[in-house]
């Protein structure tokens, strides 16, 4: 059985990495200050960065090692250090290879301290079978890390000043990011790999994506000066209960750099998806389509969905994104929507009337109370009508 021992086995990384080794057969030793979040099937080792390989790690003799594990809270050399330290413990053990998680912003002139102390460390990575894995961004998973902060973010506004959002970033979904890793862990290297989207995105386009995904809402991203992010940075430790940006991260943000490595994938046999795509496979996903079938499904029916009619609208949608949360009228809304949320309504109207829920409120109450809302209908089309017709030629020129 092949052995594999990864630091930080109980982080947003960490754990989705030992829960896919465990489901591809390796045996896991997992090296982290507790055992809280690493998986059931995994043994726990206690270790801290700085520590070199534990005496009761198992055989380690050809084994392979993923070192994730980042310590935010200490300077930045005592990483550096750790590194060296975990490094020379495994060469002395015999180690087969050691796969060094790095980030897309390593380099020696980068912008902020992470991104240099990622470059420093893979400069000792010299031996064949040591690689170091530069990690685009990461999406997807555990509501956590950089992800969960952007979630966060997403959701709290339907305006998010944000700095460079025309850069480009390289998002990658966690279980590729795990499987790319096991894959290097399984065959090994030297240098550098790049895990990440072949092709960039902006990341305004990356923060719209997410918002409508998970929150099915729409988003204006306005840019701002760096320097006026890291004053929010600042400002915003000091809020209680409100999302805190790390100063690191915007730096590493604005100094991101376009990192070639469609051949790196290909020689790996890993696909990513687009980000769309990732994000649907997310539970967050599914509840933004809820939210979408409920809203629409009462606007069609006047009432609000019963659950076996919500669970038809979600399976008819099928893999099918969320369209923007439809705030205020949708009378309104349904003169501009586009063909998507045309299409959603027609859903939703197919669907209703095709059950016995559409059937009891279109016969709800009495005669004349049909007769009332049948007219106020009447009313409000007439008085939609020039808007309708309005919307009609913006969409034809």
């Amino acid at each position: 059985m092949r052995h594999l021992i990864v630091t930080g086995g109980g982080g947003y990384i960490g754990g989705r990495v030992v829960r896919r080794a465990l489901a591809q057969g390796w045996a896991v030793t997992a090296l982290s200050r507790s055992r809280r979040g690493v998986p059931v099937g995994a043994r726990h080792v206690v270790w801290g960065l700085g520590e070199g390989l534990p005496a009761d790690v198992g055989d380690a003799q050809g084994a392979a090692v993923i070192h994730l594990a980042h310590d935010w809270g200490v300077r930045a050399e005592a990483n550096a250090a750790g590194t060296q330290a975990l490094l020379a413990g495994c060469r002395a053990a015999g180690v087969g290879r050691f796969v060094f998680v790095s980030s897309q912003s390593a380099r020696a002139d980068a912008a902020n301290i992470y991104g240099r102390v990622k470059w420093g460390i893979e400069q000792i990575l010299d031996r064949d079978g040591e690689v170091s894995a530069r990690v685009g961004l990461v999406y997807g998973g555990p509501v956590q890390a950089m992800f969960g902060l952007l979630c966060k973010l997403t959701g709290m506004t339907p305006v998010l000043p944000m700095i460079d959002p025309w850069r480009k970033v390289q998002p990658i979904h966690i279980d590729e990011v795990a499987e790319g890793l096991l894959r290097l862990a399984e065959r090994g290297g030297r240098g550098w790999v790049g895990l990440a989207a072949a092709e960039g995105v902006a990341f305004g386009t990356f923060l719209k994506v997410l918002a409508r995904e998970f929150h099915g809402r729409g988003l204006m991203v306005l840019p701002v000066p760096v320097r006026f992010a890291l004053l929010a940075c600042d400002v915003s430790a000091r809020i209680p209960f409100f999302p805190t940006v790390d100063r690191e991260r915007v730096l590493g943000l604005a100094g991101t750099r376009a990192m070639a490595c469609g051949a790196h994938l290909a020689a790996l046999g890993l696909e990513v998806a687009p980000i769309e795509v990732g994000l649907r496979r997310e539970v967050g996903s599914r509840r933004a389509i809820l939210a979408e079938g409920r809203g629409l499904l009462r606007y069609v029916l006047g009432a609000a969905p019963g659950v076996d009619l919500l669970r038809r609208y979600v399976r008819a949608v099928g893999g099918g994104g969320a369209v923007a949360r439809p705030w205020g009228a949708l009378r309104v809304m349904e003169a501009f929507a586009g063909p998507v949320l045309a299409g959603r309504l027609d859903l939703a109207l197919a669907l209703a009337e095709a059950s016995p829920e559409g059937e009891r409120a279109l016969m709800a109450g009495s005669r004349f109370g049909r007769l009332a809302r049948l007219s106020l209908g009447l009313v409000v089309d007439g008085v939609m009508l020039p808007v309708r017709v309005a919307a009609a030629w913006w969409r034809r020129g």
